[in-house]
């Protein structure tokens, strides 16, 4: 029987598995770090409390009375450079290093082996460019300690998709009556409309969607939360990598509440499908289905299900995974399990639009 975590939590300890004592040592030392992540606060909803972390800065409201999001203090600033270091195996491990080295020297240099991760939480600057491509101006803006909150309404009686998911922790009768399912539909369609109009987005998770408006249940007009994690412009990635990267983040982080929620296997096949099928876009999903298949995003519970070959990065799969296994709260027993359910979802799709 699956059973799946019943709250929100950080990545718990896991037993390390017998072999190279630096291996294990090095796992539990990330693990350590994961754990610590710095979230200084949440968002500042007034109706409940919420579960929607605020990493990389504290929420303030400033000597005018402006909510900021307030990037000062040590804290924020080792956040930031942690979160670099600790992303850096996100997206992708070579299988076989020494292999792709020896026969495309120049693509493993420029893809693999080029120093800096994919994606990071930027600068003020970087995160106040990624807010106005993203056609997001007027809700966040510049600030002397940060990036303001224009907008405080959306944090104060906005609804994240990651407390729907967790109304039965939150107790909120509010949102326990809102449906789910329609919510990650409008969702995903305000995905779709975002990348058509202004490309990738950086990260796409559960708390990354706030819903604006709530007609008995059914939630509308979705906006982004703060978009404070930006693509790596020194890293060669297309924009349909971008926005296969944000869909593959938001499906496994759907599966995890899903499975959490409900602990049934219909429910999860339903969730998905109604993202994949909102958001519509064949290349994007035939592209997510490429990407798990190629070993993304990076987890420990998913090796045999890439059938990957034995290499040093395989035996390390464990400690490259911790960041990915703490933002999406997944857990190595259903990791392969995800990533097969998304798959499944994406191929229904696309098997249904051949037809048509």
């Amino acid at each position: 029987m699956i059973n799946p975590e019943t709250g929100p939590r950080e990545p718990e300890e896991e037993q390390v598995n017998q072999g190279p004592d630096n291996e294990g040592m090095m796992r539990r030392v990330i693990e350590k770090t994961v754990q610590r992540t710095v979230n200084e606060s949440v968002l500042p909803n007034e109706e409940y409390e919420s579960t929607v972390g605020v990493y990389g800065g504290k929420m303030k409201v400033d000597e005018e009375g402006k909510m900021v999001w307030d990037r000062r203090g040590v804290v924020s600033k080792i956040d930031k450079a942690g979160d670099a270091v600790l992303r850096t195996y996100d997206e992708h491990v070579v299988k076989e290093p020494g292999k792709l080295l020896r026969k495309h020297p120049k693509i493993a240099a420029k893809k693999f082996f080029a120093p800096g991760t994919k994606r990071y939480r930027g600068s003020n600057e970087e995160v106040l460019e990624n807010i106005e491509r993203l056609g997001l101006s007027e809700y966040y803006g510049p600030h002397k300690n940060g990036i303001e909150i224009k907008k405080p309404e959306v944090y104060k009686h906005g609804l994240p998709l990651q407390d729907v998911y967790r109304s039965d922790i939150i107790e909120s009768d509010k949102l326990k009556a809102t449906d789910r399912f329609q919510a990650l539909a409008e969702a995903a369609k305000y995905v779709r409309e975002t990348h058509d109009e202004r490309g990738g987005i950086g990260e796409l998770l559960v708390s990354d969607i706030i819903f604006q408006e709530d007609q008995e249940g059914k939630l509308g007009k979705p906006v982004l939360n703060l978009p404070d994690i930006v693509f790596n412009k020194e890293k060669s990635t297309s924009e349909v990598d971008k926005k296969t990267t944000d869909m593959l983040d938001f499906l496994s982080s759907v599966f995890g509440e899903e499975l959490r929620i409900s602990q049934n296997l219909e429910d999860v096949d339903k969730a998905l499908d109604a993202i994949v099928e909102n958001y519509g876009d064949q290349k994007i999903i035939s592209l997510v289905v490429s990407f798990i298949k190629r070993g993304r995003l990076t987890l420990q519970g998913d090796k045999e299900i890439l059938n990957l070959p034995e290499s040093s990065t395989k035996k390390a799969r464990g400690v490259f995974a911790q960041h990915n296994k703490a933002r999406l709260s997944s857990k190595k027993e259903t990791e392969a399990l995800m990533k097969q359910k998304i798959i499944d979802a994406c191929e229904r799709f696309l098997s249904k639009e051949q037809k048509n």
